[in-house]
């Protein structure tokens, strides 16, 4: 059973949606779907529904009756009907605006208009109610306009006011809203996959959503930043009002919406960087502070040990080194239980680096499990930078060779990453053995690190060249 369509979603449902979902079955059905809920919900349960076994299941359905494929494959396919209407039921009781806005097309298509004013008022209540000023919320605002609008056309009045101008603002807004989201991600990813995707309308989409009546829609203006990031070449001017934006209309987004619009500006301050503007660094460091204090960092109750090395380089790279070291004690409980030791050993390796206490970053690095090859890969460099700080010349050297056997050899090594961490150790190597008073060699060398692209950790590569010149 466990390839099925059932499964799928059976395996999709949290424990008390199972528990609600048990209750919805037991009291709306019988028959033969309810008893092969019985027999398959100690499964569900424990999460192990590949262990079901359908000759079992038949038996106590069925009984003695000899197993029969297409009236089983029948059975799945009721239940399969069962378990979606308790999706959309399950989904309309969690959302009280969802369920008034769709009673309410039920009394507008049943012709039923002395149960609709009073719905409507109640449903205008609860929605202006509603703390986020999201997608979501336009699009219940539209159609609420729009069962309004149905509702006064029912009437059959000759009176002028159709409720159609606020109709059109809200799908106005709604689209506008949309039109700029989907676009925002197709310039996005048109800046490094093949995207054949047009944006028609787009320079007049920009144009309306910087009128009057949508100037005050935080979410539209957003959006708007976002997209000339995209597409002006410098975007820095735009930058600053996104994040002027985001900080000034935080708490009208879901943690989700804030993770998306974050996720934009943190891309932008990576180009930037990738362009050699190093200063963006301290952009994305205050943009993690802030994502950390407004809890779109942590929402979904976990931070991925990808993201959490991410955060402590970068507080790394601005040298700030306490902020770091309490972000690792603090925030490490976020991380997943089976990567939380190995990733709280590396990054704490990297904040006694930055502070200049090598030996205990070798210490550190040898109890890291390196099952990752992004965890070998950076603890390598890790160790290389240590070597050399140490001026301990055979390590380094013997570090070398493995390393440079790891990119030759280690499958899932992309060969970008080959290129990056290749040019890393061949610029370390120049760096440690190069003749300090020979300025021809050294002014060649900068030339050289100057010149070269897609280099591992280039910023401690250049703050080694400064010391030297």
């Amino acid at each position: 059973m466990n390839s099925t369509k059932p499964a799928f979603i059976l395996n999709s449902l949290s424990q008390p949606e199972l528990n609600r979902f048990d209750k919805y079955i037991s009291t709306q059905f019988d028959g033969a779907e309810v008893m092969f809920w019985q027999y398959i919900k100690p499964f569900c349960k424990e999460r192990n529904i590949i262990s079901v076994d359908k000759q079992k299941c038949w038996k106590l359905v069925f009984g003695n009756k000899h197993f029969n494929a297409l009236k089983y494959a029948r059975l799945l396919s009721d239940f399969t009907k069962i378990l979606e209407a308790f999706l959309v039921n399950d989904q309309l009781q969690k959302n009280e605006i969802d369920k008034q806005l769709s009673l309410l097309e039920i009394y507008n298509s049943r012709a039923i208009p002395s149960c609709i004013p009073p719905l409507l008022k109640h449903t205008s209540k609860q929605l202006s109610n509603f703390p986020y000023r999201d997608e979501q919320y336009y699009k219940w605002a539209f159609q609420l306009d729009e069962q309004q609008h149905n509702f006064v056309e029912s009437q059959d009045s000759r009176q002028e006011e159709k409720h159609l101008q606020q109709t059109i603002h809200s799908l106005d807004t709604l689209y506008l809203l949309q039109k700029l989201k989907y676009s925002a991600m197709v310039l996005h990813y048109q800046k490094f996959i093949a995207i054949d995707s047009s944006l028609y309308f787009l320079e007049e989409v920009l144009h309306y959503s910087s009128t009057e009546q949508f100037a005050k829609t935080p979410l539209i203006q957003i959006y708007v930043s976002i997209i000339y990031t995209l597409q002006d070449k410098d975007g820095v001017e735009h930058y600053r009002k996104l994040t002027t934006l985001l900080k000034a209309h935080a708490s009208l987004f879901t943690k989700e919406e804030l993770e998306n619009i974050y996720a934009y500006a943190l891309n932008f301050c990576i180009r930037k960087i990738n362009q050699g503007d190093l200063d963006f660094q301290q952009h994305i460091f205050e943009l993690y502070k802030q994502m950390l204090k407004d809890g779109s960092l942590t929402h979904r109750g976990f931070i991925s040990p990808w993201d959490f090395k991410n955060i402590v380089t970068i507080a790394l790279r601005v040298k700030a080194f306490d902020w770091a070291n309490k972000f690792i004690n603090e925030q490490s409980i976020f991380i997943p239980k089976k990567d939380r030791k190995n990733a709280i050993t590396f990054n704490r390796a990297r904040y006694y680096f930055a502070i200049k206490k090598y030996d205990q970053v070798l210490q550190l690095l040898g109890t890291v499990e390196y099952d990752d090859v992004f965890y070998q890969l950076d603890a390598k460099t890790t160790l290389m930078k240590t070597y050399f700080e140490l001026d301990e010349f055979q390590p380094l050297q013997s570090l070398k060779e493995s390393f440079r056997i790891l990119l030759s050899r280690k499958k899932g090594i992309s060969e970008t990453q080959r290129l990056l961490y290749g040019n890393f150790i061949k610029l370390c190597l120049k760096l440690y053995r190069i003749d300090i008073k020979d300025n021809k060699k050294v002014n060649a060398l900068k030339k050289e690190i100057e010149t070269t692209s897609n280099v591992a950790d280039m910023g401690w590569i250049k703050e080694k060249l400064l010391e030297l010149v």
